[in-house]
């Protein structure tokens, strides 16, 4: 399934300003950025006949070598984003796929989850982001306790929402929020992240 057409923080992006200390707290909007899921019996088995590897327990995500990040949110349920560098679309190939092979029934392979019609995703890093996501979220997100791989389904500023810690080379936290919050959400982390001089990377900037 593609990403939708425009971000609800578009408007806003192109009215920010670099942040006067990207190192510390650096927020992307990667929303228009393919991502996608699959949840229900059979969603495992058919899951694993599509990609290399899969996280071996709920709450973990492992990163595949092209950069697409595959979280395991429960015993049959996974939520896939495309990698944020890549140009390969992994989510639109296992949306097609699923299409495909469930027109012709047999074998269950659970049923699709549209997140990228319902969810935005952020990726913040820095030096700083544990410190500061401290202040709207509960949960201790400092490395020794929420290292490389894993996966909190908690609260953000009031709001449900999915965190993942990517592994590999890039270090940083990946935030997916529904769409309806998206306001609210910016004026939460663009508050939080001035504190230590960081933001939201202007539009047309990496």
């Amino acid at each position: 399934m593609a990403a939708i057409a425009r971000s609800p923080f578009a408007d806003r992006l192109e009215q920010s300003r670099v942040p006067r200390q990207p190192g510390n707290v650096l927020i992307h909007d990667y929303t228009p950025v393919g991502r996608t899921g699959f949840k229900g019996a059979g969603t495992t088995d058919w899951l694993a006949s599509k990609v290399s590897t899969l996280p071996e327990r709920p709450n973990r995500a492992v990163t595949l070598s092209d950069g697409t990040v595959i979280g395991r949110l429960g015993k049959e349920e996974y939520l896939v984003l495309n990698g944020r560098n890549s140009m390969s679309d992994i989510c639109g190939e296992l949306d097609a796929s699923w299409a495909s092979e469930s027109a012709g029934g047999g074998a269950r392979m659970g049923y699709p989850l549209p997140r990228a019609d319902s969810h935005s995703w952020l990726f913040i890093k820095g030096a700083r982001v544990s410190e500061m996501m401290s202040k709207i979220c509960g949960v201790d997100l400092r490395d020794k306790s929420f290292p490389p791989g894993e996966i909190a389904q908690t609260i953000v500023a009031r709001i449900g929402a999915v965190l993942i810690r990517e592994t590999g080379a890039s270090e940083g936290l990946h935030l997916l929020t529904d769409f309806a919050s998206a306001d609210y959400l910016w004026e939460v982390l663009d508050d939080a992240s001035a504190e230590y001089g960081g933001g939201f990377v202007p539009a047309g900037r990496k």
